[in-house]
């Protein structure tokens, strides 16, 4: 079951049964690199591994059918956010010395990076919804109205007998519907699509805790002022240059200290904070853009305003979890 790994590819639908279970470990290796472990003696398992969806959102299922523990290798990204719910039975994910259940009541949020452990026991089938976090924070900060610094930061634990909870099972079983149906108009219409995955990722976002949930859920805030969006439509054009808060405050038309509090009540941030969050995003869609093969990462943190390669290098980690040599080949 290969997954490919361009985001604009087709619909991915593929399902293995197996009743190996090595031939389940390479099945699963192909979602994420992990081990199965402290299984009983044999090769015997009533596996069944699908996956339905696209590489940066998906649904995955399966069961193993006996007691085994999987590892989750460490990765060098953390690009990749899975929510686990178990459809029947029970299982447990151990995450950073903590336990964490998931049954058909209570799910588990967790990121690809870190090593994990999950157990299953025998009887325990899982679905797990999974986002890619770069998609997840694009769509936090259009809510929001303005840039995050970096991915989405949710609660391991979640609990869906919550109103919110049941709301999300609801579009959530929407969403399998959609991606398991072969008529479905997502499968044919990139608008369709597009549509299915903004509904998506904006119900994770209210329906799940994370750090913005009170921000997102709390009502209307007054309108940013003109002078606020009119500096940030003038960083957008010319995030390039050597831009100081002096030289942004006279295109606004604003007083430094105005500028830097009006920023600070609507954005939550500084206007040289904001320069350089635009900054980072377009080096990232210049690197997921480029021909590795033509292109360096030095190039692109100079035409995107980054004097200092080793700043880039930790400031565009910090966001995106990866480094930007990482997004630059990813495509090889």
């Amino acid at each position: 079951m290969q997954l490919p790994t361009d985001p604009g590819s087709h619909i991915i639908d593929q399902t293995l049964y197996t009743e190996r279970l090595d031939e389940l470990e390479h099945a699963l290796n192909l979602i994420a690199p992990q081990r199965i472990v402290n299984a009983s003696a044999g090769n015997h398992a009533d596996g069944k591994v699908a996956y339905q969806g696209r590489s940066e959102l998906g649904i995955f299922r399966a069961r193993v059918g006996r007691n085994v523990d999987l590892f989750l290798e460490p990765e060098e990204a953390d690009d990749r956010l899975a929510f686990v719910i178990a459809s029947s039975g029970a299982g447990e994910l151990l995450f950073n010395g903590k336990t964490f259940s998931h049954a058909s009541d209570r799910a588990v949020i967790m990121t690809s990076g870190s090593k994990r452990l999950l157990k299953f026991s025998e009887e325990t089938e899982t679905k797990a919804l999974l986002v890619s976090r770069v998609s997840m924070a694009e769509c936090c900060a259009k809510l929001l109205g303005h840039d995050i610094p970096g991915f989405v930061d949710f609660d391991v634990s979640a609990n869906l007998e919550s109103d919110a909870g049941r709301s999300w099972l609801r579009l959530l079983s929407y969403a399998e519907a959609e991606l398991t149906d072969p008529h479905s108009l997502i499968r044919h219409s990139p608008a369709a699509w597009r549509q299915f995955e903004h509904r998506l990722l904006t119900g994770f976002l209210l329906c799940q805790r994370h750090e913005y949930s009170q921000a997102l859920l709390a009502p209307q805030a007054a309108a940013v002022p003109l002078y606020v969006r009119r500096a940030e439509a003038y960083i957008e054009a010319h995030f390039a240059e050597p831009l100081s808060l002096a030289d942004i405050a006279a295109q606004a038309g604003v007083s430094a200290r105005s500028l830097q509090d009006g920023f600070q009540s609507f954005r939550h941030m500084t206007p040289i904070m904001f320069l350089h969050s635009v900054r980072l995003r377009r080096a990232h869609e210049a690197l997921r853009a480029a021909d590795p093969a033509l292109t360096t990462v030095m190039q692109v943190a100079l035409a995107c305003g980054f004097t200092h390669m080793g700043e880039f290098d930790t400031a565009y980690r910090s966001v995106f979890g990866v480094t930007p040599s990482w997004t630059l080949n990813k495509k090889r």
